[in-house]
This record gives structure tokens, sequence and C-alpha cells, in this order.
């Protein structure tokens, strides 16, 4: 069935919601429901899981005859260390920062030709920051007001970080996957990673992205594919894919990521590590490529990822603007005795796969720890509207008016004309993935009409209002990460919706924790997404830390 199909069937179910049931038009829609429902939609769910366990067997079979290889486990034990731990022995001088810059170094030139994470580096710059770091910490004598007072502004004095390639860094690259882009350098720092700068941080390194930013697997013409840690088969994710790698191998501690429909979240939870999406407005996106407008603003967040959990704590409070940071309450203590607790097992959706059994057994896993460590009572909920996830992400992302896909492809310089773009890519002759090239041509054709936008947006705002009287400052929702593990490389070509599962919280812009549930039994990262209201995030991140505890957090690969 069409998208424009099921939209109709959609706002027959709205109308359901009306009173009137004298209304010819109430007593309709009541009819194409229930019809609907006893046909159609259960035909087409068996259908799509038929397709999508067809996938799964054929992309099984091409990469039986692919050899599997992994990172090296880090033998370093400075690359073992969370980011707030190391600028701690920074201060003390149990360590040098320019002793953890060097040991991130070679760990980047160890494992970046197994993963293709990082695209652009900035080793002679951090060596010179990294020796300045050192040199202030032995003029400062240890309790003195200087030395508090350069703990409080600088707390990350000394500890390097890597930036995903959207993100402005002063004197390094940005191309946002983008071939038009390939030598341009940025002019200036993206506000957050000023802020990250001011904090002591060192930049290390610039990670790969998608062309454009817009695809779920981390692949441009200008640096190619990245590739997972943990099985170089599968991908990384989009489109943080090369930051959350580069951190799950241990070659960054901690990194800047971007999340407009789970582009912190995929990433981390294909790698294993953990990643946050905070609340909307608490992080400023100034310097993030591209611009965003519209509803857009309210969907894209600049957010940490990172191994240790604890990190996600000092690296908040050290990107939120100042003006937002006081309305989280970071340093305020949260019992999870108190908290309520809320799960949902996935979405049922035509356009995206349900959960696969080990991905509901990790989802089930989080939610006895809690009910077991806790005594609480976790609640299980299906929120009708939730799913039509894909529906609401179509809709949101759509801003009249704004520049085409088209146009980003060529970094603005005129629209690219997509469809010959296709004809060259079948002939190996394009500067173009196919994945951006597809949304090119699609980018223009919206499956809805305005009066299915309208309410698609009227759900959407609905469900939004729910969930924020539901879960107050008090409640979480434990949810799936996405149906399966880290999918093989060019499978999301044929399961291009299953970023759903991330997608449906941008929509409704709530702050999401990623966090890792162990590995698989073929060694693969397992996870759930911790959703909560706006202004919870440290709630969010106390439930991150507990998960930590409980299941052991990131843990390195096997070696190849």
């Amino acid at each position: 069935m069409e998208p424009s199909t099921t939209m109709h069937w959609l706002y027959a179910f709205v109308l359901l919601a009306f009173p009137n049931k004298h209304n010819p038009r109430i007593r309709t829609a009541r009819f194409m429901f229930a019809a609907f429902v006893k046909t159609f939609r259960p035909l087409l769910l068996i259908v799509s899981e038929i397709y999508f366990r067809w996938v799964e067997i054929l992309f099984w079979a091409i990469n039986l005859f692919v050899r599997k290889r992994s990172v090296p486990r880090p033998n370093d034990s400075l690359l073992l260390i969370s980011a707030t731990q190391a600028a701690e022995m920074i201060r003390i001088r149990e360590l040098t920062s320019e002793e953890l810059v060097e040991a991130y170094i070679a760990r980047i030139e160890q494992v970046n030709g197994i993963i293709n994470a990082v695209v652009d580096k900035n080793y002679e710059n951090a060596r010179i920051l990294a020796r300045e770091a050192d040199s202030i910490f032995a003029s400062l004598q240890p309790g003195s007001s200087e030395y508090n007072e350069m703990i409080t502004k600088r707390p990350l004095l000394g500890v390097p970080f890597t930036i995903k390639d959207c993100i402005e860094v002063d004197g390094l690259r940005c191309t946002v996957g983008i071939s038009s882009r390939k030598d341009l350098v940025a002019q200036k720092d993206a506000a957050v990673v000023e802020r990250m700068k001011n904090a002591g941080a060192i930049p290390l390194a610039v990670t790969n992205v998608p062309e454009v930013c817009m695809w779920w697997e981390s692949v441009n013409a200008i640096h190619g594919r990245s590739s997972n840690p943990y099985d170089t088969r599968r991908i990384t994710g989009g489109s943080s894919g090369g930051e959350a790698a580069l951190i799950s191998a241990a070659g960054s501690v901690i990194g800047l990521g971007s999340d407009i429909g789970g582009s912190i979240r995929m990433p981390s939870y294909f790698n294993g590590v953990f990643g946050l999406k905070p609340t909307s407005g608490i992080v400023p996106l100034v310097g993030h490529l591209p611009p965003t407008e519209g509803f857009r603003n309210e969907m894209l967040r600049i957010g940490p990822i990172c191994r240790y959990a604890e990190d996600l704590i000092i690296m908040l409070k050290v990107m939120a603007a100042d003006d937002a940071i006081n309305l989280l309450q970071m340093d305020k203590r949260v019992n999870l005795r108190k908290m309520r607790l809320f799960y949902m097992e996935g979405l049922k959706t035509p356009y995206a796969q349900s959960i696969s059994s080990e991905c509901y057994d990790a989802l089930k896993r989080a939610v006895r720890y809690f009910e077991t460590k806790y005594d609480l009572c976790a609640i299980r909920l299906d929120l009708p509207f939730a799913h039509y996830a894909v529906e609401f992400f179509l809709t949101s992302i759509e801003v009249p008016g704004a520049p085409s896909f088209a146009h980003h492809m060529t970094d603005f310089k005129s629209e690219l004309n997509c469809v010959g773009e296709l004809v060259k890519w079948c002939f190996g002759r394009s500067r173009h993935t196919l994945p951006a090239i597809m949304t090119g041509i699609l980018d223009r054709q919206s499956p809805f009409n305005e009066e299915q936008k309208r309410v698609l947006m009227s759900l959407r705002d609905r469900l939004n209002r729910e969930l924020r009287e539901l879960l107050q400052d008090d409640a979480v929702l434990i949810f799936p990460s996405f149906p399966t593990t880290a999918p093989y490389h060019h499978q999301p070509l044929l399961t291009p919706l299953n970023f759903a599962y991330t997608a449906l919280w941008n929509t409704l812009a709530m702050p999401v924790v990623q966090c890792p549930m162990g590995l698989n039994k073929r060694g693969i990262p397992l996870g759930v997404q911790v959703v909560g209201a706006p202004a919870t995030d440290r709630l969010l991140i106390a439930v991150a830390q507990d998960l930590e505890d409980g299941f052991g957090g990131w843990k390195p690969s096997t070696d190849s």
C-alpha cells in the first residue's frame, strides 16, 4: 500500500475521535477503519516481515564469503579510563596530557586502517596544546585559588576529543561528505567546539559521515566507507558513524555528534557506546552543517558520544549554553528508587522491521534489572500513534521554502540533476552516493497532501503532550534501539526506514540516551534507548550509569 493510501486510513481513524455518531463521515470512517484493521494492515505487516526476513537471509548469505575483521583490543591502560578520570589524573599530575594525547594518536594510527573513521587529523596542534596544559598545571599549586579556578573554568583541560565532520573546527576540513567541499577548511569554531576548547579539551581529529549527513550508513565519495570495529562487514551507522566507531575502537575517549533522526543513537548502538540526544535548546547549533530551519531546529540536536557514562555529565555541562544549563539541574541528586518505569516493545509498521528476539531480550533485561534492584513495577505501554513514526518523520522533516536536498549536494552552487546523476551512478561516473541521489529525487515528492500533513502533525503533537504528561520529571521509557543488531554494509538500501525507532523521538523533540547492553553471541553490541520528558537529562544519565554498573557498559571488540 502506498503511503498516501495509508494516510487515508489514518485520517479515517482520526475521525473516530469525534463524538457525533450521526455524522455520515464518522460512520464511513468507522467502516473504513474496521475493514482496514481486519484486513489490510495485518496483511501488510505479514508481507513486510517476510520481505525483511528475506533481506536478512540474503545479506547473511553474501557475507559468508566476506572476511570478518575486528579491531585489536587496546593494550594501553591510558585508553581504558574515562575523560573524567583522565582530567583528574592530569590535574594531580599522575598523568600528563601529552602522554594521553600520544596514546590516542598511536591508537588512531593502529585502528583507522581497519575502520576508516578519521578524515582529518590535528596531531601537531594537539601536541602543542597538550604541552601547554601540562605546563599550566606544573605552574599551579594544588589547592590554591588559581588552581581551583582553573578546575572550575577548564574541567577538561588536557583531554583530547574528536568531532563529527559537520561541526566546524577552525583550521580543519569540514566536508559534510559533499564532494564539492573536499578541500574546504573551517574558518571558525562551531559554538559547541568553542565551548569544549574553553573548557580545555583538545581537538584531535574529525570523523566520517554520510553525504550531507542524511543517511544511516557512513559513506561518501570523498572519504569512503566506515566499518564497524566489532565486525568490519557491518555498518557503523550514521550520520555520526565515524565518531561512534572511533570511540568504540578506543581511538577517542569522548566526541561530538549530532542527531536529527537518530544520528547519535544509531551509531552509538551499533558500536556499543553511550550517546545522548539532549533536551532541545540546551546545546547551541551554531556552526553545524548543513544549517537547519523550521521544525528541523526542534529535531536536530548536538550531543556527546562516549565509552563511559560518567562522561555524559561533564560533557553536557560544558556543551550546554550558559542560559540553559540551570534548566537541567545537573548537580541535583537523582533517587532511582522513586523513579517510575515504562517500556514499549517496538513499532508495528509495515515500513520497519519488528524487533528481533535478541533485541527484545536486551529490552526485557534492562526492565527486569530496575524492577529487581529498586523494587519497581514497570508498566508496558503500547502507544498507538507511535506506530506512525515514519509518517511523523516524513512530515516533520519537510520545511516549505527550504533549499532542496539537490542544492545541498552541490554545497548550494546549483541544483543537482539527480535523475541524470542516477544514470551516471549506474556507469560508475557519479561523485555522489546512491542514498543521496535517491534522497534528492524523492525530496520534493511529498507522500502526503496538505490535509494529511495537518492530521499527522496533530497526532504527533497529541502524542507529545501525552508523553510529557505521563513521564513528567520522574519517569523514563525504555524503548528498543533498533529492530536488529548492526546490519551489513549496503543492507540499509533495502531497509531504509528501520531508523523509525530513533526518528520517532526527534519528531517528539524528547531527550534520549542510548545505552549499551553487552554483546550478543556473535560479539555484536546490543542496547536500549531510554527516553525522558524535556529537561530530565540528568535522570537519563543516572539511568545510563546504573545500566553501565549492571551490564558492564562498553565492551572492547575481540581481536581479529
